[in-house]
């Protein structure tokens, strides 16, 4: 009698667990996960000629290039909405193109108050609460 009662938990425990991921099929998934991007737009305006800042997602990890030196952290997904752990970068100072330093400065500070992403139309937009966005396309 127990061991039919112990069964019959058990069966009903697997069944109510199958059903809940065919509700939530994508729950835990990061559609950011293996994708790098390269920054088209930081708010309005497009990057210092001659800099390329760079974005990768890979296994909770951060990394790229904000137009002289490279970064790199952890992120959290939930929904839409994504967050940044401390990053970290490199410290090279670079002269070229002029404004490269101050460019990376506003890049990585923007990077820090970003709270929402989206991909729409092959493109990451990476938006902080006052709508400002970053928008990437995706690197090949």
């Amino acid at each position: 009698m127990i061991n039919k009662r112990k069964s019959t938990v058990i069966v009903l425990f697997m069944m109510l667990l199958m059903a809940a991921c065919n509700v939530m099929p994508n729950a835990g998934s990061d559609p950011l996960d293996g994708t790098e991007w390269e920054l088209l737009y930081i708010r309005k305006s497009t990057p210092i000629h001659g800099s390329t800042l760079t974005i990768a997602f890979k296994d909770g990890e951060v990394n790229g290039t904000a137009g002289c030196n490279r970064y790199f952290g952890n992120y959290q997904i939930n929904g839409d909405r994504i967050t940044f752990g401390m990053l970290a970068w490199t410290e090279m100072a670079c002269m070229q193109p002029e404004g490269i330093m101050e460019q990376e400065q506003a890049y990585m500070a923007f990077l820090s108050e970003v709270v929402r992403f989206k991909i729409e139309d092959g493109q990451l937009v990476l938006a902080k609460a006052a709508q400002e966005q970053l928008l990437f396309k995706k690197s090949s």
